[in-house]
């Protein structure tokens, strides 16, 4: 008699829970044939209020533990990054973890897009260990991958509004091709002043993200720079004498506590939170150079109140952000250790 394999079936029990999830939440899951697999193992239509939205997405689902990685899962893209990234419809890809039974998500599309942007080429897209797929997360997961759709490039022009549909159809006209062929070279006429540049680019595609990133890193550090002396001045000005308290404490810790959340910006793993520690350190920026400028110039003089406030204040309150920033990542490393523990009994596949 045939045998069932073990990858088979934990192939279907990816594949059975993913669709046991979307369709309690209400949405259409439409499996694709295994002799038509070519990278996409169903199709998931959306639907709202018990009617089809018309968003689809593409899914590529995997199953077993194989997918592990140090941190979080990963799904192999070498063969497909060209047909995830020009698909006409999204494709997310879904891991099944058969060990803790859970299921964890990633926009591939999305992710490659953004990677070959950067000028890499990926071999895996890696999916974080809170990518959750459950009961709890499937309507934000959906909401986000709707989001996608929408604001995508390939987006139905009904949706746009009556505006954007409009200027939609106006560019659509304007490329149309009118057989031009003798007068206008393929692609268009060549902007002869820019190619030794975008050569350049081409040859070196890491360069521009590079340069960006050094330039942002220079501007930030000037404007640190020039607002020191002021900053310095403001606060003797407060009139504290004490060496506990005195204008060259002020700037270690005010210089510290910007740099210290523009560091785990980088590093913090949840997008939202790293934008809104960003936020806090360009704040501090802001601020310090109010302050400090209008003691270096006579074009304005800083409103006495935020003055007083941002002088006096911002120290203890940076005291208490950098704490409590500490204690939170500690805490979820700790957490993060034990959840692994527990999943892995026998240890951590490749040491994470």
């Amino acid at each position: 008699m045939a045998r069932v394999l073990p990858t088979k079936k934990t192939e279907r029990a990816g594949v059975n829970e993913f669709r046991a999830l979307m369709e309690s939440a209400g949405h259409i899951v439409q499996e694709i044939d295994g002799g038509n697999d070519y990278g996409e193992d169903c199709y998931l239509s959306f639907t709202q209020n018990g009617e089809r939205t018309g968003d689809i997405v593409a899914v590529q689902v995997k199953s077993g533990t194989t997918y592990r990685r140090s941190v979080g899962y990963g799904i192999s893209c070498r063969d497909h990054v060209q047909d995830w990234t020009r698909s006409r419809i999204p494709v997310i890809g879904v891991v099944y973890d058969p060990d803790l039974k859970k299921l964890f998500w990633v926009n591939l599309t999305e992710y490659l897009l953004r990677e070959l942007e950067q000028g890499r080429g990926p071999k895996s897209v890696p999916i974080a260990e809170t990518a959750f797929l459950d009961v709890d997360t499937v309507e934000s997961v959906v909401s986000r991958i709707r989001s996608f759709i929408s604001w995508n490039d390939r987006v139905r022009p009904v949706e746009l509004g009556i505006l954007q549909s409009l200027s939609r159809k106006l560019r659509r006209l304007g490329n149309r091709n009118f057989n031009d062929v003798d007068r206008t070279p393929l692609g268009g006429v060549p902007y002869e002043m820019a190619t030794s540049a975008v050569d350049f680019r081409e040859r070196h595609p890491g360069f521009d993200p590079a340069l960006m990133r050094w330039l942002t890193v220079g501007a930030t550090l000037c404007c640190l720079a020039m607002m020191g002396p002021g900053l310095y001045e403001a606060v003797e000005s407060v009139g504290h004498t004490s060496w506990l308290w005195n204008g060259w404490v002020w700037l270690v810790g005010y210089y510290g506590t910007v740099l210290y959340l523009l560091e785990v910006s980088k590093k913090d793993p949840q997008k939202r939170r790293a934008r809104l520690l960003r936020w806090g350190a360009f704040s501090l920026i802001w601020s310090g150079w109010y302050v400090g400028i209008a003691y270096q110039t006579s074009a304005w003089s800083a409103n006495p109140v935020f003055e007083w406030i941002f002088l006096t204040q911002m120290p203890a309150v940076a005291k208490v952000v950098i704490l409590y920033l500490g204690s939170f990542y500690v805490h979820r490393e700790i957490s993060r250790r034990r959840r692994l523990k527990a999943a892995y009994p026998r240890g951590v596949p490749g040491g994470g």
